[in-house]
């Protein structure tokens, strides 16, 4: 009995690992985020010069269209999931950027009101891009990191 509950311990392990940062997917999803997404979304710009466009300029010194990439991914890495379990988190975050593509209502923003509210809201992608797009798009913002897009993950050698 004592083996059987060992061995199911350790097949849910196992299984509960987190997902693993997969190079070649982030770099699928960052090709469907330049050629889909970037005519809006800037890919990343450092917190200390957005915080002072949102929060002293009113969005005039950087005129920025959307939210970007860096500013979305810290966001989704917050306010979706828990941290504790990251595969279970993308995958949330998938179902949520998955909604948000084809329906955008900016009452459902991750976005901080003080952000979303320079901007208008987005068109529906439903019919300009596929299912498979959205999840590797969410996977590259997932990992593009919060504050800076520097990627730690990116640059390990084992990848």
């Amino acid at each position: 009995m004592k083996s059987l509950v060992l061995f199911s311990l350790l097949v849910t392990m196992v299984f509960a690992l987190p997902e693993e940062f997969d190079k070649q997917r982030y770099k699928v999803g960052e090709k469907i985020f330049e050629n889909k997404c970037s005519s809006c979304h800037v890919k990343s710009i450092p917190m200390q010069t957005l915080l002072k466009n949102f929060l002293q300029e009113e969005n005039k010194l950087l005129k920025l269209k959307a939210p970007t990439g860096n500013q979305i991914s810290y966001r989704l890495k917050s306010q979706i999931g828990s941290k504790d379990d990251i595969e279970f988190q993308i995958e949330e975050d998938i179902d949520f950027i998955k909604e948000y593509l084809i329906n955008p209502d900016k009452t459902n923003t991750i976005c901080l009101n003080g952000v979303v509210r320079h901007f208008d809201t987005m068109p529906s992608l439903k019919g300009k891009i596929s299912e498979k797009e959205m999840e590797d798009v969410t996977f590259f913002l997932y990992f593009l990191e919060g504050f800076n897009g520097v990627n730690k993950y990116y640059n390990k050698e084992e990848f």
